[in-house]
């Protein structure tokens, strides 16, 4: 999983909502480091606006959207929060519920077998 800073996920959510973001808009303008980050993670990619080329400086204009795994990153952070949460705090607590159990029922019987007659 990319581990991404809380800026880079803003500007992640923008993309999600808009589907694009123009190079000149101010959420990319305002520290171009995130989006060329986001770039190299390859979680935005860039697309052409239109196939139309400037007449003046012979360039296609392009944007920047999701890549595949941007649209999906997300979903994978949640399911990975859940399974560190499983991991980390479910499992404990079941084993300590059933280490108290076995201790507190288990001994006691073992004691008593063992008690001379």
């Amino acid at each position: 999983m990319t581990e991404t800073i809380r800026t880079e996920r803003t500007l992640l959510k923008k993309l999600a909502k808009r589907k694009a973001i123009n190079r000149n808009d101010p959420a990319v303008t305002k520290d171009p480091y995130l989006i060329q980050d986001l770039q190299n993670k390859g979680l935005v990619k860039t697309v052409p606006k239109t196939e139309v080329r400037n007449h003046i400086t012979n360039t296609v204009d392009w944007d920047y959207a999701l890549s595949p795994e941007g649209e999906h990153y997300f979903q994978q952070r949640r399911e990975e929060l859940k399974r560190f949460l499983f991991r980390s705090v479910f499992v404990p607590i079941a084993v300590s519920v059933i280490t108290t159990l076995v201790t507190t029922q288990l001994i006691p019987f073992i004691w008593h077998i063992l008690q001379p007659k």
